[in-house]
């Protein structure tokens, strides 16, 4: 007898995880050549980083390069600041190009050093008439030399042009620029710009001539993939405190001398860096008066420190002006709200206000100013709850606002315009004609608000305003900072003020010498043939008379003085500007002094070219990349918004889930 057993096999589908992982790992392997060989598109209005520019096939439009290394050092002396801005850029282009370098700097920054280092060989620019610069770098580019250019866009802003570079090569571009430390309530501080953020501009500011003339402003970061930072700080003195917004280390590295390090990680952020630090002398100084000699000349860099006062406080009309467009959004607008409370807050019943906000529109608080009584504080105060961050920057109707042809403001009242913006606007001239021309005896303080503001605007706002200028980096700022201009307003001012030499030939700059406020040092650049020659300053605070009389001391080892002269004069000359001064006479004035003094300017610009044997290569002509027509530029008369990649991400990421689709597809 037989017996069938029938036995029963359970099917159990193969786990395939493992293999569809590696399918989808192959195809992301097979596509990162393509994302690799991928060009990043930027125009000089969107970009945001530090970064070489190449030239595309589409005018306007550039391959971003980002910097390989960035170093920042900075060396003080006395008041003195020397400052070095080294940038490595890589080409990864496979081919021969040309790139543009943009990045920000001080606005009193006197630029006079371009290196360009290819290897071992180092190039060092020399100064040159504008046009000339440009004729002789355009002639090396042809010839198929290393060649770079450094122009001055705006006074805080600058570009670097870079010929013949080659794949694959390594090209470091150093600048090196001087300025002087600020003094301003018992402390002195340096500002290193990390960012140029997008400005706006009117949209009836390209129909003028001399917008015609300007290139479009670049907006770009100093902080790189890899950044160092470090102060060599030797002020001459004792330190009591070294303090600065992000994170920092120091050291002592001998008798007065002191060594500050920043951590990188913070310098990627897209804040200015500032340094701060106060003399341990128990007291401010009075004077203090450094000298140069070069040739015949003796140069002077005078600091005076005004003597307190008592003086009552006196009535105030108060104009807040508070910019809400669409570049104040996030931390910035916080701040300049925060700020906004804190001034409501500072105001007496004897003081009268109005609040402007404005952004593409212009929106008074109040008809007039009203007394600051409990009810128009708390319907001031509930305004501001209201504002928000967008639209355009539209300056002028808050400042036409602002700024009457005639304030009516009674007698033995101080009337101040307090102005928050981050200034980000390309028609500074226009605005600062405008001050100029309305100010009457009004006064402009301005506060610079968020992580780069445009001191260009800012300080030249407040100069042309006889005020100051106070910057808030930070919103834990803004406590400390609007206290320091609170104190600043209530104080005496120091008017009228002049300066006067036994020497018939001085010239001392700036030309216009602001009015002071408490805590503030008078600081003058003088140049004498007389090396013992006196020097008188002579002012009023408040009704009373105030004099001090100098005598230059022997030339000491203090270098940059003379360029710090320059720098002063050719902006003095550029004032002149705004008063219907003949242009062709200030531009051979400024180019005079520039030449003279190996400083880049409006007028004048550094070039440096490889003259080498191993600099010159015929077949180096640079190339302009291919690019398609998807880039769209930025509309007139609206927000730069940083470029990128987008649709080329797009289109990758929906070819990868089709193929991983199609794949997991088969597998089952």
């Amino acid at each position: 007898m037989e017996t069938n057993d029938t036995k029963t096999i359970e099917y159990k589908p193969r786990d395939y995880t493992l293999e569809r992982w590696i399918v989808m790992l192959l195809c992301l392997l097979f596509a990162l050549p393509f994302v690799a060989q991928a060009q990043e598109l930027t125009t000089l209005d969107q970009n945001d980083r530090a970064a070489l520019l190449v030239k595309t096939s589409k005018p306007g439009v550039y391959a971003l390069s980002t910097a390989v290394k960035s170093e920042v050092s900075i060396s003080v002396a006395g008041p003195i600041v020397r400052t070095s801005v080294k940038q490595t850029f890589h080409n990864v282009t496979g081919q021969c190009v040309e790139g543009l370098y943009v990045y920000p700097l001080p606005e009193m920054s006197a630029v006079d050093t371009l290196k360009m280092t290819i290897g071992s060989r180092v190039i060092v620019g020399e100064i040159r008439e504008r046009e000339q610069a440009r004729k002789e770098y355009e002639q090396a580019k042809s010839e198929g030399r290393k060649a770079a250019l450094v122009e001055q866009q705006r006074p805080n802003v600058f570009t670097t042009s870079v010929s013949g570079v080659m794949p694959d090569e390594d090209v470091t571009i150093e600048i090196a620029y001087q300025e002087t430390a600020r003094f301003e309530n018992g402390e002195l501080r340096l500002r290193f710009p990390m960012v140029v953020a997008p400005r706006y501009t009117p949209a009836k500011a390209f129909a003028t001539a001399v917008m015609a003339k300007l290139p479009a402003t670049p907006a770009s970061s100093t902080a790189g993939n890899n950044v160092t930072l470090s102060v060599d700080l030797q002020p001459g003195y004792s330190i009591r405190n070294i303090h600065s917004a992000q994170q920092v280390r120091s050291e002592t590295l001998g008798n007065r001398h002191y060594r500050v390090i920043a951590d990188s990680s913070t310098l990627n952020a897209d804040h200015d860096f500032e340094l701060a630090w106060q003399p341990d002398l128990g007291a401010n100084p009075e004077a203090s008066v450094l000298t140069e000699k070069l040739g015949e000349e003796t140069y002077a860099l005078v600091m005076v420190t005004p003597p307190a006062s008592s003086t009552v406080r006196l009535p105030r009309e108060t104009i807040f002006i508070i910019d809400s467009s669409g570049s104040m959004e996030g931390a910035s607008m916080e701040q300049a709200k925060a700020a906004l409370l804190l001034a409501l807050d500072d105001l007496k019943p004897s003081d009268t206000f109005n609040i402007i906000d404005f952004d593409s529109e212009t929106r008074p608080l109040f008809n007039e100013s009203r007394a600051a009584d409990g009810p128009s504080i708390a319907a001031a105060k509930q305004f501001v709850g209201t504002i928000t961050a967008d639209g355009g920057t539209e300056m002028m109707s808050a400042l036409r606002i602002a700024l009457p042809e005639k304030a009516n403001t009674p007698s033995g009242t101080v009337r101040q315009v307090i102005f928050m913006t981050d200034g980000q606007v390309s028609n500074e001239q226009e605005l600062f004609n405008f001050i100029h021309s309305r100010l009457g005896e009004s006064r402009l303080f301005t506060v610079g608000i968020g992580a780069a503001p445009n001191s260009h605007f800012m300080r030249n706002a407040a100069r042309f305003g006889r005020g100051t200028f106070t910057y808030i980096g930070d919103v834990q700022q803004v406590q400390e900072r609007m206290s320091e201009l609170f104190a600043k307003l209530d104080a005496p001012v120091m008017t009228s003020i002049e300066i006067h030499s036994s020497d018939a030939t001085a010239e001392a700059w700036p030309e216009r010498v602001p009015d002071l406020y408490r805590g503030e040092p008078l600081v003058v650049a003088l140049r004498v043939r007389d090396a013992g020659a006196k020097v008188t300053l002579r002012g009023r605070i408040g009704s009373e008379p105030w004099a001090k009389e100098l005598t230059l001391p022997a030339p000491g080892d203090s270098e940059g003085i003379a360029k710090l002269w320059g720098r002063e004069k050719i902006e003095s000359l550029m004032d002149h500007l705004t008063d219907g001064s003949d242009p062709k006479g200030i531009e051979a004035a400024v180019i005079a002094v520039a030449l003279q003094n190996h400083l880049v300017s409006q007028y004048t610009s550094l070039v440096a070219i490889d003259q080498t044997p191993q600099g010159l290569n015929p077949s180096c002509k640079p190339e302009l990349l291919p690019v398609d027509n998807t880039v769209v530029d930025p509309q007139q008369g609206t927000l730069p918004q940083t470029a990128t990649p987008a649709a080329l991400m797009l289109m990758i990421g929906m070819s990868l889930m089709a193929v991983a689709g199609i794949a997991l597809r088969l597998m089952r």
